[in-house]
C-alpha cells in the first residue's frame, strides 16, 4: 500500500498478526517474533534495519552556521569607514574584474570591522523558548521546591512562565504590527502566517534514505541534493530553430540612475541572509548614501561591457521540503539564494524590459502573473467572468488544463536568447542577458555544510528578479497556438477555455484537437514537455457530455473537480 510493505507474517498474539513492521524502499536484515512479554500477551517483534555507519553518525551531530550579528552594528561607523576608504582605483577602473575586486575587498573590511564573522549552535526545538533573563530564575526556585516541598516556589514557577508567555504575546502582536505597516504588507502578512501555521515545514534536513541507507551526514546529504537539483535540467544543443521577429522598435540598454538604484535598494526585504558573496541586504538597506553610487559605477560596467560578473554566477540552493516522506529527495523543491547585489541590479533591468515589452505589446493579454498589471487575482476575475457570461447565454464551458513538466528548469538558454532578440532586444543588452545565463553553478547549502558546485545548463534562475519576466519570454508566444479557445497563462500553468452551443460540439472538438496538435508541435519545437498525467478537462454545463482528448498520443482525463491557483471547483 502507497510502496509501503509489511514485514510481519508470523501470528504474534495467538493465532492473529496483531503486531506490525512498514517498511518503504528499505529491506529488514532480519526480523523474527519472539517470546510473549511478561505483563502482555502480545510476543515480541525483534527486527534489524540496515545502518551505515561509514556515512551515518549514531551520535547527535552538532550544528553549527556562520552569521554576522548585526543587531548593534554602528552604521555610522560603516559610513564612516565606506567614505575614508580608498576608491580612487574603483572609479578609475575599466575593467569590470578589477573593479569587482577592489569593491568586495573594501567592503569586506568594513564589513568585518562593524559585523566579525561569528559561529553557532543550531537549537531547533518546538518548546516555548524563554529569554535569557527569565531562564536562572526557574532554576532557582526549581531547587527551593526540591529542598523544602514549598507550594509557593510552585506558584511563582507558574507566574513566570505566564510572564515568558505575555512576552511571547507581545512579540507576536509586534511582528502583526511591524509587517502590516510594511511597504510590501501583503507578502509579509502571508510570510508570517505560513511561518506560523507550518513551523515545522521549511526544518532542514535531519536524515535521507538513499539505495536501503539512512544517511545522516550532511556532507553527504548536501551533494546527494546538489546531484538531485543537477540532473533536473537538460543539457544545450546546437540545434537551429527559425524565430520570426515580432518587433518593430528594440531596446540595447537599461538606464541606471542613483534614484533608480536606491529605489531597488529599497524594495529589499531587510534580512542578514546572504548570497554566496557574504553581504547582506541590511548592509546595502543601512549603508549610507556612498553605496548607491559605488553601486552606480560597476552596474554601469557590467551593462556597457555585456559581461554579467562570474562572481554571481554561483546560487545557494536550499532544499525546501514540500509534503510526503521527509527521507525521499523528490519530495524536496530548491530555493536558490543569489547574491544581493545581483538583486538589485536585476530589478532595474526588469523593471526597464518588462515596461518595453509591455509598451510594444510584446507580452500577450493572456499572460497572467508576474507582470505590474496582470497577477493571480486579475487571472481568477476574468476566468470566472468568461464562463459566467457564456453560462448565460446557455452555452457549455470545456476548459483543458495543460501543465508543462519542470517548465522553469527545461528553458534552453539558446532559444531564449533568440527569442530575446525577435523581441528586440539588442547588445549590449542582450550580450549582457546571455552572459546572466551562461556558465552558472548552484549549491547545495544546509546549515553551513556546502556541496561542490554543479553547472547549470538550462532552466531559468528560480529566485532571482529576472527569472520569472525571461520565462514569460520564452513561453509566451505558446498563446499564438489558439484561435477558438481563449487561453489563461499564469506562470507554467496554461488553461484554454472554449465556449459552445451544444448543438457546435462536433465543430467544436474538430477545433480542440487541431490546437492540441500545434501545441504539440510548438512544445517540440521549444524543447519542452507536457506531463500528460496532470493535464486534463473539465465541463461546466453537460456532465454526462464525454468524449477523448489527447495530445502527443497520451489521453487527457476527464476531471471531477480541480484545484485552480487555490481555488477549487
Amino acid at each position: 500500500m502507497h510502496c509501503w510493505t509489511q514485514c510481519v507474517h508470523t501470528p504474534t498474539r495467538h493465532h492473529n498478526i496483531l503486531d506490525l513492521v512498514f517498511c518503504h524502499d528499505v529491506t529488514p536484515l532480519s526480523l523474527q517474533v519472539s517470546k510473549e512479554l511478561e505483563s502482555s500477551d502480545h510476543k515480541m517483534v525483534l527486527c534489524a534495519l540496515p545502518f551505515d555507519f561509514r556515512h551515518s553518525s549514531i551520535h547527535k551531530i552538532q550544528k553549527t552556521r556562520q552569521y554576522r550579528n548585526y543587531k548593534n552594528v554602528d552604521w555610522n561607523l560603516l559610513h564612516t569607514l565606506l567614505s575614508c576608504s580608498d576608491w580612487e582605483n574603483f572609479f578609475l577602473s575599466s575593467s569590470l574584474t578589477d573593479a569587482l575586486d577592489i569593491f568586495y575587498q573594501i567592503n569586506n573590511s568594513c564589513l568585518d570591522t562593524i559585523a566579525p564573522i561569528k559561529l553557532s549552535n543550531i537549537i531547533k526545538s518546538n518548546d516555548l523558548y524563554i529569554p535569557l533573563h527569565y531562564r536562572k530564575k526557574p532554576r532557582r526556585l526549581q531547587k527551593s521546591y526540591h529542598k523544602s516541598n514549598d507550594f509557593s516556589a510552585l506558584m511563582e514557577i507558574t507566574m513566570t512562565f505566564n510572564q515568558v508567555k505575555e512576552v511571547h504575546r507581545l512579540k507576536a502582536i509586534n511582528e502583526e504590527l511591524s509587517a502590516m505597516h510594511s511597504s510590501s504588507k501583503v507578502q509579509n502578512l502571508v510570510r508570517l502566517f505560513n511561518k506560523r501555521l507550518k513551523p515545522s515545514r521549511n526544518s532542514d534536513t535531519p536524515c535521507i534514505l538513499r539505495n536501503g541507507l539512512m544517511i545522516t551526514n550532511h556532507n553527504i546529504i548536501t551533494n546527494l541534493f546538489s546531484d538531485f537539483f543537477a540532473n533536473r535540467g537538460i543539457p544545450q544543443d546546437d540545434n537551429e530553430v527559425d524565430i520570426i521577429n515580432s518587433a518593430t522598435n528594440h531596446m540595447e540598454s537599461v538606464t541606471f540612475t542613483y534614484d533608480n538604484i536606491c529605489k531597488s535598494i529599497n524594495s529589499l526585504r531587510t534580512s542578514s541572509s546572504y548570497g554566496v558573496d557574504g553581504i547582506a541586504s541590511i548592509y546595502f538597506k543601512l549603508g549610507g548614501p556612498n553605496l548607491p553610487l559605488i553601486l552606480l559605477k560597476l552596474f554601469d560596467l557590467s551593462l556597457t561591457t555585456g559581461s554579467y560578473p562570474n562572481r554571481w554566477k554561483t546560487s545557494y540552493i536550499c532544499p525546501r521540503y514540500k509534503s510526503g516522506d521527509r527521507t525521499n529527495l523528490h519530495n524536496y523543491r530548491p530555493i536558490n539564494i543569489t547574491p544581493v547585489i545581483s538583486r538589485i541590479m536585476e530589478k532595474i533591468v526588469c523593471d526597464q524590459m518588462s515596461d518595453y515589452l509591455l509598451s510594444e505589446k510584446l507580452i500577450f493579454n493572456s499572460r497572467h502573473g508576474f507582470l505590474k498589471t496582470a497577477f493571480c487575482m486579475t487571472c481568477h476575475f476574468e476566468f470566472f467572468n468568461l464562463v459566467f457570461t457564456k453560462r448565460s447565454l446557455g452555452h457549455l464551458v470545456l476548459v483543458l488544463y495543460l501543465d508543462i513538466s519542470k517548465a522553469f528548469d527545461m528553458v534552453n538558454h539558446k532559444l531564449l536568447v533568440g527569442k530575446l532578440s525577435s523581441y528586440g532586444i539588442r547588445n549590449p543588452l542582450l550580450a549582457w542577458l546571455n552572459s546572466f545565463l551562461s556558465n552558472r553553478h548552484q549549491i547545495v547549502k544546509i546549515n553551513s555544510t556546502l556541496s561542490k558546485p554543479e553547472p547549470v545548463t538550462s532552466g531559468v534562475i528560480q529566485g532571482s528578479v529576472l527569472g520569472p519576466l525571461l520565462f514569460i519570454a520564452y513561453i509566451n508566444d505558446i498563446c499564438k497556438c489558439f484561435s477558438m479557445g481563449r487561453p489563461f497563462l499564469y506562470a507554467d500553468d496554461l488553461k484554454i477555455v472554449y465556449s459552445f452551443p451544444p448543438q457546435e460540439f462536433a465543430h467544436t472538438f474538430s477545433g480542440v484537437t487541431t490546437e492540441l496538435n500545434k501545441v504539440a508541435v510548438w512544445c517540440s519545437k521549444w524543447k519542452l514537455d507536457l506531463n500528460a498525467s496532470k493535464c486534463g478537462w473539465i465541463c461546466f454545463g453537460e456532465k454526462r457530455l464525454n468524449f477523448d482528448l489527447s495530445i502527443n498520443g497520451s489521453k487527457l482525463s476527464r476531471l471531477q473537480s480541480v484545484v485552480d491557483l487555490g481555488l477549487r471547483y
